[in-house]
């Protein structure tokens, strides 16, 4: 009877269980993908960074008050590089459409610069929404040429700084209203570094069969709590929600598991900082605490946000007239700002992007977990950015949906077998023209 080869299961994040590339060359390859995780991982690092500057550490800046342009320009030169590299030696992989409709969506909120209001900060709101298409380039570039390693890559990553952040946290101790937060940045951006830890918590143990993954969720559940982000929760419940009902397949034991480590765990943490504990559920999470923040103005900063989309309904008030009009930096709601800055326009063109990244990444029960859990990430992106955040808050959402839809092409026999093709032609088309 003749032996049947069945798949490996990956063991490391390096290994995707398929077989490597059976090319001349074969150690060059290898020192090429190693050198991918390192773009991947300064990627990373840049885009948790976020708007991070250097007199915030108590560092002289030198005269760069953005430290983001210099570390930008070196990333994305790098990037470059890698990606002639590839191109010559014909490893080249297509870009998915939802890059070029993000990439539409970006210039059309750059557009509307040429009506922005007096008193709009157009270099600031500008600088941001580059910055925030820079990073996104450089995750599809990067992606495309292992979209699953690189997945496995950024859920280790989201674990490690979810840890991190948390251990943090705890040795900072509470800060205001007995809210918890690390590294200089605020309660809401504290929770989705959590939150995107526990996806990626629960993702890895799928993706390796390691139940000692789910380790860390009693201490990163208890750390959003006390992050008393209201929002950052809710959208943590809707993503797991989203994945239970739409994504998964028989993961009761999962869900089961998820919910009694992280109720074990908000016990064990409260009843080792009861004091803390106790006063931010009162603050954030009580009926009387809710009441007496009014939801922080949010209702305030929708209909404010609502007036600036119905006067100028067509083609917005313009890039950063909320600031200008309302005088607050932003409405705290992804689609709220489109809607007030970019109009109508905005809005189809984003609906039409979600439409066409949910068609790409059919069917989702069948493509690798590490992908799909890049997905229910960009899910919890999504909808917390509902509650708090401006564009270039967004960043981990566009990063994670485009790795999600992401698909590798076949693995050749020679390199150069691969066909190129657009950027923006869609993976899975690709793959059914060299098929054929």
């Amino acid at each position: 009877m003749p032996s049947v080869t069945r798949p490996r299961r990956p063991d490391t994040l390096f290994d995707t269980g398929t077989p490597a590339l059976s090319v001349p060359g074969q150690r060059a390859a290898g020192t090429k993908a190693r050198f991918s995780v390192t773009l991947l991982t300064l990627l990373f690092v840049l885009a948790l960074a976020g708007r991070f500057s250097l007199d915030r550490a108590g560092l002289p800046t030198y005269g760069v008050h953005d430290p983001r342009i210099p570390a930008y320009a070196l990333l994305l030169l790098m990037v470059l590089l890698w990606q002639v590299d590839r191109s010559a030696h014909g490893l080249a992989r297509p870009w998915p459409r939802v890059f070029a409709l993000f990439s539409m969506l970006i210039a059309l909120q750059l557009t509307a610069a040429f009506w922005a209001p007096d008193g709009a900060r157009l270099q600031k709101a500008g600088w941001d929404l580059i910055a925030l298409w820079l990073l996104v380039l450089v995750a599809t570039v990067l992606a495309a040429a292992d979209p699953q390693r690189a997945a496995r890559t950024l859920l280790v990553l989201m674990l490690v700084a979810a840890l991190v952040y948390a251990l943090g946290a705890l040795a900072a101790g509470p800060q205001g209203q007995g809210r918890y937060s690390a590294f200089g940045g605020g309660p809401n951006v504290f929770v989705r570094v959590i939150s995107l830890g526990i996806i990626a918590s629960i993702g890895l143990s799928v993706v390796w069969r390691r139940w000692w993954l789910l380790l860390p969720i009693p201490l990163l559940v208890a750390a959003a709590v006390l992050s008393g982000s209201r929002g950052g929760l809710i959208a943590l419940v809707g993503a797991g929600t989203a994945y239970f009902v739409v994504f998964a397949r028989r993961r009761l034991s999962i869900l089961l598991g998820t919910l009694v480590a992280g109720g074990l765990g908000i016990w064990a943490v409260s009843y080792v900082v009861d004091t803390w504990f106790a006063t931010v559920v009162e603050n954030r999470y009580s009926s009387t605490g809710i009441q007496r923040s009014d939801f922080s103005a949010r209702p305030e900063l929708l209909q404010s946000a609502w007036r600036i989309f119905l006067d100028h309904p067509l083609m917005g008030g313009g890039l950063d007239s909320f600031y200008a009009t309302v005088g607050i930096g932003y409405p705290h709601n992804y689609l709220a700002g489109l809607a007030a800055e970019s109009g109508l326009p905005a809005l189809i063109l984003i609906g039409f992007t979600a439409a066409c990244w949910w068609r790409d990444g059919r069917p989702w029960t069948s493509i690798p977990k590490d992908q799909l859990t890049c997905a229910v990430g960009a899910i919890y992106v999504l909808i917390a950015a509902m509650f708090s955040g401006d564009y270039f808050d967004t960043r981990f959402c566009w990063i994670l949906a485009v790795i999600a839809v992401l698909r590798p092409g076949p693995r050749p026999d020679h390199p150069g077998q691969i066909k190129e093709a657009a950027p923006w032609q869609s993976t899975v088309r690709r793959h059914a023209e060299f098929s054929s």
